[in-house]
């Protein structure tokens, strides 16, 4: 038995990059997504950005749900169908001709997301025997299927440009053969950590339990909070630098090899984040807030600057390459430090009240965004939105300073999880 556990073990960790270099998200398709539903599909920047808010609600709703699901019928079975909802996404995304279909779509892509988000990770997380160095090999196998996703999708940025200008379509259809490759490389998982037969009472009563030692702890309450505020931002800067291009007069085939730029930063990103870590310890996520927060407001204010266009792509670029350069570090040292002091027992809890918390967080950034680009131009709307961050990271250094990067005898009880509290 232990040896085919082994077995087991070592056939997921050695697909596992593979598999998160092309399903880690839609490849093909986020160079063109704004292109395309509004210039292919007609729907406005500002419903784009609103239907992304509602993405976030969806993913809000199927949290527990989805939590209880993988629980049940295991890591792999979830993995697969979130793969299968993922490629039901973008057959819509092709058939979606207003707002309401848009809509329809994010709540399958909420549903695929909800499941994988969860999966993908507790799935990697159980197939890494239990060692003092398992958050460090977690790290890099993460850290190699986020930086060869970011390659790949660089690539793919680039192909997108100029295949949307031949035909917009086409970019689509391959986005979706994407999900159908990483449907396939999904059944090559093995099963590792099953839930036991317990009566429904008392899974019921863990379920109870491990979310009371989610609230109490402050370490993940803090963590929850970064991750919330720092994903919304991600996913709304991603609609807004491809606006604020498109303001300023970029074309098309320059729009995607800047997303094919700024792609290839992430994956640096994620492959420096152990070095990131060493250097900066408990000061890592604060530092990478920083970061993104004087990224946009930089950003937003050459979008306005009267200076030539050469110099505002150079500089807005830039701007974005630190962004995303701290998204590739912030995504892998976030789900590190979740996972840290816990075990399969409360792990996709966890992971469920962080998908949570950054759609709450996500839903309430994108309805802003939204708003803001009804009333204004985008540059505006970033400038604005940078104030907003420059008050919170003011707030959120503060508040995580204390709470998150401690030694574990630093920890108070309630911040680590405790087996015996579950029956």
């Amino acid at each position: 038995m232990k040896e085919e556990i082994t077995k087991a073990r070592k056939q997921n960790m050695k697909i596992y990059a593979i598999y998160r270099a092309i399903s880690l998200d839609l490849i093909f398709y986020y160079a063109i997504e704004l292109l395309f539903l509004t210039q292919v599909k007609h729907i406005s920047s500002a419903d784009v950005v609103l239907s992304s808010g509602f993405y976030a609600i969806f993913m809000m709703l199927f949290q527990i749900p989805a939590s209880i699901i993988v629980d049940k019928i295991g890591t792999r079975k979830c993995t697969i169908l979130g793969n299968l909802f993922n490629s039901a996404f973008v057959i819509l995304i092709m058939c979606c001709n207003d707002l309401e279909t848009l809509i329809f779509a994010q709540l399958i892509s909420a549903i695929c997301f909800s499941l994988k988000n969860i999966s993908d990770k507790a799935l990697i997380q159980y197939s890494i025997p239990e060692s003092k160095k398992q958050g460090e090999i977690f790290s890099k196998i993460e850290g190699k299927g986020y930086r060869n996703y970011f390659l790949i999708n660089a690539f793919a940025s680039i192909c997108s440009g100029s295949l949307f200008v031949i035909h917009p379509y086409i970019p689509m259809i391959l986005s979706l053969i994407g999900t159908i490759l990483a449907t396939i490389i999904s059944l090559g998982f093995q099963e590792i950590e099953k839930q036991p037969n317990v009566q429904k009472e008392k899974y019921v009563q863990n379920l109870i339990q491990g979310a009371k030692f989610i609230i109490k702890s402050q370490r993940l309450r803090s963590l929850f909070l970064y991750a919330g505020i720092s994903w919304g931002i991600f996913c709304l800067m991603g609609t807004f630098r491809t606006s604020l291009l498109i303001d300023i007069g970029i074309p098309e085939q320059i729009i995607t090899v800047i997303a094919a730029i700024v792609g290839i930063a992430a994956s640096i990103g994620s492959k420096w984040q152990l070095i990131f870590h060493n250097y900066f310890r408990n000061r890592s996520l604060t530092t990478i807030f920083w970061m993104i927060t004087i990224a946009i407001l930089i950003a937003g204010n050459v979008g306005l600057a009267n200076i030539t266009l050469k110099a505002s792509l150079i500089i807005i670029t830039s701007c974005f390459i630190v962004i995303d350069f701290s998204k590739g570090m912030s995504e892998i040292l976030t789900t590190r430090y979740l996972s840290n002091f816990s075990n399969e027992k409360i792990l996709t809890q966890i992971y469920a009240v962080d998908s949570i918390s950054r759609n709450l967080f996500r839903a309430g950034i994108s309805f802003l965004g939204s708003y803001l680009l009804q009333i204004t131009d985008t540059a505006n709307s970033i400038i604005l939105l940078g104030i907003i961050l420059l008050i919170t990271a003011l707030g959120l250094t503060s508040y995580m300073k204390m709470r998150v990067g401690k030694k574990p005898e630093e920890y108070d009880e309630n911040d680590i999880f405790q087996e015996k509290t579950l029956v």
